[in-house]
C-alpha cells in the first residue's frame, strides 16, 4: 500500500513540474522589484507627501519615514483580491487536470486508496500555497530593504505606531504566516471545485467569482448584510493585518483563525466526499 508521505512526495513532483505552477513566482519576481525601483526612482517624494499629509500640521519629522518596510506593508493589500489568482491556478487544476486526462484510472488501479490520493493532493496544494505566500513576503521585504532601504515602520492603526526594523520583521513573519491560512481557504475552495470538474477552467473562474462577490458583500456597510457576513470566509481575510496593531489582538487572531480553519475543514471534507463518489471510468 502506497503511504500518504510517498503519495504527497509524488504529487509535489508533479505540481512543481508544471509550468503554470511558476506563473505566480515569475510574476512576483518581476513585479515586486519593479515596484520598489519605481518608488525609489520616481515616487519617493510623492509617497512621502501622501504618508505625512495628515500629520504635517501636528508633528515635525526629520528625515524620511518612507522605506522598504512601508512599501512592503502597502503591498500586502495585494493579498485581498489579486493574489488568490495564483492560488486557484494550481488548486483548481490539481484534480481536474488528471480527471480530464484519465490518469486516475491508472493511478487508482495501484494499491492506493482514494483517501490517500486526494489527501496527498490537498497537502501538495497546502505546500504550494505556503511557498508562494512566503515567497511574496521574502521578495517584498527583501527587495524593499535592498532597493529602498530599511528603517522603522510607520503604521496607522487608531493612531500612529512606529515599529523598529527588528520588531517589524517579526510582525511581517507573523502576518505572512496568517496569510497562509487566508490563502489556504481560497486553495481549498478551488480544490473542492476541482474534484467536481473534469476541466480546470471552471474551478478557476468559479472560485475567483465567489471570492470577488464575497469580498464585495463583506465590505458593503449595509445593515441587511450583517446577518450573512459571519458566514462569508472573506469576512476574516483581514486577519493578516492584525500583527501591525498595538497591542497585537491575539484573541481576535484566534477567533478569525478558528473560523478560517472551519472553512478549510468543510471544503476538504466536501472534496473528499465528492472524490470518493467520483466516476473515474468515463
Amino acid at each position: 500500500m502506497i503511504s500518504l508521505l510517498t503519495a504527497t512526495r509524488l504529487e509535489l513532483i508533479k505540481t512543481y513540474s508544471r509550468y503554470r505552477t511558476y506563473i505566480g513566482f515569475v510574476t512576483i519576481s518581476i513585479l515586486v522589484p519593479l515596484i520598489m525601483w519605481l518608488v525609489r526612482k520616481y515616487g519617493f517624494d510623492e509617497m512621502q507627501g501622501n504618508t505625512l499629509n495628515s500629520l504635517e500640521n501636528s508633528f515635525v519629522f526629520v528625515g524620511s519615514l518612507v522605506n522598504g518596510l512601508l512599501i512592503s506593508y502597502y503591498l500586502m493589500t495585494v493579498l485581498w483580491v489579486h493574489f488568490p489568482f495564483f492560488i486557484v491556478l494550481v488548486g483548481g487544476d490539481i484534480v481536474a487536470s488528471e480527471s480530464s486526462a484519465g490518469t486516475f484510472r491508472l493511478w487508482l488501479s495501484r494499491p492506493v486508496s482514494r483517501f490517500t490520493v486526494l489527501t496527498s493532493k490537498f497537502l501538495a496544494t497546502f505546500i504550494y500555497t505556503s511557498s508562494i505566500v512566503f515567497f511574496l513576503g521574502l521578495c517584498s521585504v527583501g527587495c524593499g530593504i535592498l532597493i529602498i532601504g530599511g528603517g522603522d515602520l510607520l503604521v496607522f492603526d487608531k493612531g500612529i505606531l512606529i515599529l523598529s526594523q527588528e520588531e517589524a520583521l517579526l510582525r511581517f513573519l507573523l502576518a505572512y504566516s496568517l496569510a497562509v491560512c487566508v490563502q489556504m481557504v481560497v486553495a481549498s475552495l478551488s480544490f473542492l471545485f476541482s474534484t467536481m470538474s473534469n476541466n480546470s477552467v471552471g474551478p478557476i473562474i468559479g472560485t475567483y467569482a465567489i471570492i470577488v462577490v464575497s469580498l464585495i458583500l463583506s465590505v458593503l456597510r449595509i445593515d441587511a448584510l450583517d446577518g450573512i457576513r459571519p458566514y462569508l470566509f472573506t469576512s476574516y481575510f483581514d486577519v493578516f493585518f492584525a500583527p501591525f496593531a498595538d497591542p497585537i489582538p491575539w484573541e481576535e487572531i484566534k477567533f478569525n483563525l478558528s473560523r478560517l480553519g472551519i472553512f478549510i475543514a468543510v471544503f476538504y471534507s466536501l472534496s473528499l466526499i465528492s472524490f470518493l463518489r467520483k466516476d473515474i471510468c468515463t
